[in-house]
């Protein structure tokens, strides 16, 4: 067996050393501490969300907002398919599911801000 390598055997000891001058090494870094961060979020807000977390101000906020992003989300779905169904297709079974879908998100939409409001204004 030839070998072409140029290349050394490091010892381990001088490993971290070659990581640190890696440009991966630190893209890796960057993406799980950028993936805890996003999960401590998550679970923090669902700590607020869930009551775990005794601060109602922040609490009612965190609320608000995802009862209204929420909302948002199923109401421009259920519009999205409603009005993007075209016009020559507007007879048959596809027809009538398509309806009745964007029905149920828009529904639903208006049943999560029904819910939201009367969450906010118990006493």
């Amino acid at each position: 067996m030839a070998e072409n390598s140029d290349e050394r055997p490091v010892s381990p000891w001088a490993w971290p050393g070659e990581w640190v001058r890696e440009e991966k090494f630190w893209r890796d870094i960057g993406a799980r501490v950028l993936a805890g961060v996003v999960t401590a979020a998550i679970v923090y807000v669902g700590a607020l969300v869930l009551g775990y977390l005794h601060t109602p101000e922040v609490g009612a906020g965190v609320m608000i907002v995802l009862v209204g992003a929420g909302a948002l989300l199923l109401a421009s779905s259920g519009a999205a398919i409603l009005f993007g169904v075209r016009t020559r297709t507007r007879s048959g079974p596809r027809f009538v599911a398509r309806l009745l879908i964007g029905m149920l998100l828009i529904a639903l939409a208006i049943g999560l801000v029904i819910g939201g409001l009367v969450d906010l204004l118990r006493p």
